[in-house]
């Protein structure tokens, strides 16, 4: 564990507010960032990894660490900390303040810098500076995370479902189906409705990228409103992360061992009960595979939008 007790020197090196629009970056810039997703996202394919990326970080890189810190400024959203000069150790240190949805973001912003950047500023005495890097720089970061939690393929293939599954035939996508859209993908790939807003734009979805902006409060207040969500998207905005807990890495090998078949959900739950762990953790676990287990219901979101798009946002 590290700590961080000078908070003044962090917030001289803050992320800032992440820069969704990545429009100016060149097509062989972009090109770039798809075949490091690619090449990083191999064993995943186009599974959605969200929440999971904590652990695929760490898996991947053993020099990694995360830390969750309680910082003074939510100017903070996250940063790569070098512990001393010339250290292989790098630290993704992630504002505890920042709802979850935000630091699954941040983790795959900050591990782009860890995997482009780190040779570059290694040497730095202290801390990794990113504000002195070109912004075309964090705009490549930006690009990367969107693209890492919701590849190309994966959004084409979820784009052409949902066509099939809920459009009339004949009929063009208009606004209020992109907006539907945008909130799905916001809940299974776990990435930031206006990031995936973008995504939309950047490939080629969506042309009048203003509209969305402009009505983006408005369609992110339904997707916190919506029953259908409700659950899943409260989860995401709080400032909750299961992987800090204390028995975290206990309750993802609990996970493990009955994902592969190893154990019942009794004999685990029993397990949980010998060991006194928090049961409330445990269950939530099975609440969550039961979840992932059932087929998703548009239908109800669907109707709710179109009756509410009647009157003017």
């Amino acid at each position: 564990m590290i700590s961080v007790d000078n908070q003044d020197l962090f917030e001289k090196y803050y992320q800032a507010q992440y820069d969704f629009n990545t429009a100016s970056l060149s097509t062989e810039e972009i090109d770039d960032i798809k075949s490091l997703v690619r090449e990083k996202r191999v064993n995943y394919a186009l599974a959605p990894i969200g929440e999971k990326i904590f652990n695929w970080i760490m898996e991947q890189n053993a020099n990694v660490r995360f830390e969750l810190v309680d910082f003074d400024s939510e100017k903070i959203d996250g940063l790569l900390y070098i512990p001393q000069s010339g250290s292989d150790k790098a630290y993704i240190v992630l504002n505890s303040k920042k709802h979850l949805i935000n630091q699954i973001f941040a983790a795959a912003h900050e591990y782009y810098h860890y995997i482009m950047d780190y040779a570059k500023i290694k040497k730095e005495p202290y801390i990794c500076n990113f504000s002195a890097l070109e912004n075309v720089n964090e705009k490549k970061a930006c690009r990367f995370a969107a693209e890492f939690l919701l590849p190309e393929d994966a959004l084409r293939n979820e784009v052409r479902f949902f066509k099939k599954r809920v459009m009339p035939f004949g009929e063009r996508m208009a606004f209020e189906y992109y907006a539907v859209l945008s909130m799905l993908l916001t809940v299974k790939y776990q990435l930031p409705l206006k990031a995936v807003i973008y995504r939309l734009h950047e490939e080629g979805y969506i042309e009048n990228i203003d509209e969305y902006i402009k009505n983006y409060q408005f369609i992110k207040n339904i997707l916190q409103e919506v029953q259908v969500f409700d659950k899943q998207v409260k989860h995401l905005y709080t400032c909750k992360n299961d992987y800090f807990e204390v028995n975290s890495l206990i309750f993802r090998q609990m996970k493990m061992v009955y994902d592969a078949g190893y154990a019942s959900r009794q004999e685990i739950l029993e397990d949980a009960r010998l060991l006194e762990l928090d049961l409330t953790f445990v269950n939530n676990m099975f609440d969550e595979i039961d979840d992932e287990d059932e087929e998703e219901d548009d239908s109800e979101l669907i109707d709710y939008v179109k009756q509410i798009w009647r009157n003017d946002p």
